[in-house]
C-alpha cells in the first residue's frame, strides 16, 4: 500500500476536525490531535486553520473540477455534458452535508469567506464547461443558459437532506433549461 504524504493526513484531519466541531470551534491543536502528528510537523503544512481550510477548499474544488471536466469530456450531448458538469458540482456539497450534518452549512461560508478566490475561479470554470456545451448548439445564449443553470444547482444545495430527490431534482431541472435553451434564447428584458 502506498504512503500517504505528510501534507495529506493533516489536510484530512483538518476535514474531519471541521466536520466534527465546525469551523469556528475548530483550533489547530484539535488538528495536531487528530493528525496524530508533531505541532511542528503540523504547523509546517498548515500554520492556522484559516490556511488549513484554505487547503482543504483548494483540494475538494481541484478534485470537483476534475470530475466536472471529465464528465463534460466523456458525455455526448450538451444536455449530458451539463448535467455532468452539475453532478460535480453538486457532490461537492452532498459530501459535505453527509460527512457534517451539523456544520455543513458553516463550513460552506467559512469556505466563501477564507478562499473567495478559489471559490469564484472554479464557478467561473464550471461556467465555461457548461457555456461550452451548450454553444455548441446555441451560441448566443450559452453564457446566459450557464448562469441559469449553475443558480439553479445553488438553489438545491441549500437542502441536501434527501440527496436522491436533490440528484432527481438536478436531472429534471438540467433537462427543462437546456431544452428550453435549446430553443433559443430569451429575449432580454427591457
Amino acid at each position: 500500500m502506498a504512503k500517504v504524504p505528510s501534507s495529506q493526513l493533516v489536510l484530512h484531519a483538518a476535514y474531519r476536525c471541521f466536520c466534527r466541531n465546525g469551523y469556528r470551534r475548530t483550533t489547530v491543536s484539535d488538528i495536531v490531535e487528530e493528525a496524530q502528528m508533531s505541532r511542528p510537523t503540523v504547523y509546517k503544512y498548515v500554520g492556522s486553520k484559516e490556511e488549513a481550510i484554505v487547503k482543504v477548499v483548494r483540494a475538494a474544488l481541484e478534485q470537483a473540477a476534475a470530475g466536472a471536466r471529465e464528465a463534460a469530456a466523456a458525455a455526448g450531448t450538451p444536455e449530458e455534458k451539463v448535467l455532468g458538469v452539475l453532478t460535480a458540482k453538486l457532490e461537492v456539497a452532498i459530501r459535505l452535508w453527509h460527512d457534517s450534518p451539523a456544520h455543513a452549512q458553516e463550513l460552506l461560508t467559512a469556505a466563501t469567506a477564507q478562499a473567495p478566490d478559489l471559490v469564484t475561479d472554479y464557478t467561473d470554470g464550471l461556467a465555461e464547461l457548461l457555456a461550452a456545451a451548450l454553444a455548441e448548439v446555441v451560441p448566443d445564449a450559452a453564457r446566459q443558459a450557464a448562469a441559469v443553470l449553475l443558480t439553479f444547482t445553488r438553489g438545491l444545495e441549500d437542502d441536501l437532506r434527501d440527496p436522491d430527490a436533490v440528484r432527481r431534482e438536478l436531472r429534471t431541472g438540467v433537462r427543462l433549461i437546456t431544452r428550453g435553451a435549446l430553443d433559443g434564447p430569451a429575449p432580454s428584458p427591457a
